[in-house]
């Protein structure tokens, strides 16, 4: 095969990794089916519930600090096969459980770990055959997870009133089965030293933060740059979280709102925002593109209060940040491959990605805790608002590593 067919075919991997991410994004349906998993059918609150999503958030992102290391020794397709083995098998068994406990280990444990090991390996595998758009490909690459939830919303909502809940979850677990095995069908890496045709690596550059070096896992975690990058995204995610955990009990106190549209159409602006600010990373760097997205993110957290006047102005102001919270996930292993190299981005990615996971507990069953704590949603408001600010200030901070 000659190297441009080689470069023609790289697409292809794309493909893999939007069919992969759209099955993964399913996580985020959450909200969606404990409408009909809570109650009778568990005996368990909804509240309760949310549990089971926090676990399966923590589950995944412990899980990335495996997969990565995994996908680089045994390649990306088997690692992703894995995944789909194991999250399209915790939701089949899921139809056997009819109680809280063994939902959260099937639904929450085993679902989380699949999604884990599923997730960096597209990841990976694009990013090192368009390193000349890492940026781009890593917004398309999950942009698939942030719409994933758009699609199978509907297509969860279908299937549990025209079938029983456990044919709900057989017939689930056997299209992201389908969905992540025949996306992992199209991953690869790259022959060793190949570049796309005409392409040469930016020079390494403080302005940008590119290092210009490769470190491997053991030594990156040393670094202080990675635990500034780590900070800063426990800070920026967490802040969008609280948004999605928080917006629809803070509104329902003032407004009716079709929460079905504003939900659906923030799930396709955070698809969005993954794609758009990972191109705004390859135009104007990594650092620069994080700089712009926390000070947007975090006016409109401190200003979030306000939209309780208006519904077309919540509804504005909620899917803009939905829009900036799609960012990180392709701003972050941006980041990651031009701070400490591409060539072990899948192991250090899955270090950086632990970040979310304990954004994404806190974030998930931490809100009401923190309503009842501040008293008010305009203090938990103003902290994330805060917290964003926390998270421009160590990105402007950070300094790509020299090799000592």
């Amino acid at each position: 095969m000659s190297e441009n067919q080689k470069v023609r075919n790289r697409w292809i991997v794309v493909i893999g990794a939007i069919l992969i991410q759209l099955a993964l994004g399913t996580i985020y349906s959450w909200g969606t089916l404990t409408i009909f998993v809570s109650g009778p059918y568990l005996n368990a609150i909804e509240e309760l519930t949310i549990y089971i999503f926090g676990v399966g958030l923590l589950s995944f992102a412990i899980t990335m600090i495996f997969a990565g290391q995994l996908q680089q020794k045994y390649g990306p397709r088997n690692v992703a096969i894995l995944g789909g083995v194991l999250m399209g098998g915790g939701v089949i068994l899921s139809s056997l459980m009819t109680t809280f406990i063994g939902l959260l280990i099937t639904y929450g444990i085993i679902f989380g770990m699949g999604i884990g090991f599923g997730y960096v390996c597209p990841i990976a595998s694009a990013s090192k055959w368009f390193p000349d758009k890492k940026g781009f490909i890593n917004g398309i690459a999950v942009a698939g997870f942030g719409a994933g939830s758009f699609v199978f919303n509907y297509v969860i909502r279908a299937l549990a009133i025209s079938f029983n809940i456990p044919t709900m979850f057989i017939v689930l677990g056997i299209i992201y089965l389908v969905l992540i095995i025949g996306g992992a069908m199209t991953l690869s890496t790259p022959p060793e030293g190949w570049k796309p045709e005409g392409w040469e690596p930016s020079a390494p550059s403080e302005k940008s933060g590119i290092s210009g070096l490769e470190f491997e896992r053991k030594n990156t975690i040393k670094l202080p740059q990675f635990w500034m990058l780590w900070v800063t995204f426990v800070l920026s995610a967490m802040s969008g979280l609280m948004v999605i955990g928080s917006y629809a009990a803070f509104i329902k106190a003032y407004a009716t709102v079709d929460f079905v549209l504003i939900g659906s159409l923030a799930a396709l602006f955070n698809g969005l925002g993954r794609i758009v600010w990972g191109k705004l990373a390859d135009i104007l760097s990594y650092k620069k593109a994080m700089l712009l997205m926390f000070s947007i993110q975090a006016i409109l957290l401190l200003i979030y209060f306000t939209t309780n006047v208006d519904v077309i102005y919540f509804g504005i102001i909620t899917i803009t940040i939905y829009f900036c919270f799609g960012g990180n996930f392709s701003l972050f292993p941006t980041a990651t491959a031009d701070l400490f190299g591409l060539k072990n981005l899948g192991p250090n990615y899955g270090m950086v990605f632990t970040a979310y996971g304990i954004a994404g507990f806190i974030g998930a069953v931490g809100v009401n805790l923190l309503v009842l704590a501040f008293g008010s949603y305009l203090i938990l408001f103003i902290v994330m608002g805060l917290m964003s600010v926390g998270a421009a200030i160590l990105a402007y901070l950070i300094k790509p590593p020299i090799r000592k």
